[in-house]
């Protein structure tokens, strides 16, 4: 009996694993330039949880992080639209689409100059 509860434990605890990784990257590929994201107090170092306020991701959000979130967790015009961190550019400026027409497994329309939307440089 203890080595059943020992399996299902594990099991549990490898698919709530499995399933919080896989949600992350999933919310990556739902952003323009997501991978690319430069952190503004280490510019040679990635912000690869764009959303949170740890660049590692998970934890409490930054305002990039609670737009997303309120706008249905995808990218959109609106989202596209807003200037989440109040530094005067807008999401879709600092991410590399400025005119809002990326989509979802294209190519933004540009790779360089990218800057944080959550955290006001």
């Amino acid at each position: 009996m203890i080595v059943l509860k020992f399996y299902f434990t594990v099991t549990f605890l490898c698919t709530f694993h499995f399933t919080f990784i896989s949600s992350y990257d999933n919310y990556l590929d739902r952003i323009p330039n997501s991978n690319n994201v430069p952190n503004p107090c280490n510019p040679s170092a990635k912000w690869y949880g764009i959303g949170h306020i740890a660049t590692a991701g998970a934890g409490a959000r930054n305002p990039f992080g609670t737009d997303f979130a309120k706008t249905g967790r995808t990218w959109s015009t609106t989202l596209c639209q807003m200037d989440s961190d109040g530094d005067g550019k807008t999401n879709g400026a600092e991410l590399g689409d400025p005119n809002c027409v990326w989509t979802e497994g294209s190519t933004p329309p540009s790779t360089t100059g990218i800057s944080h939307p959550g955290v006001c440089e």
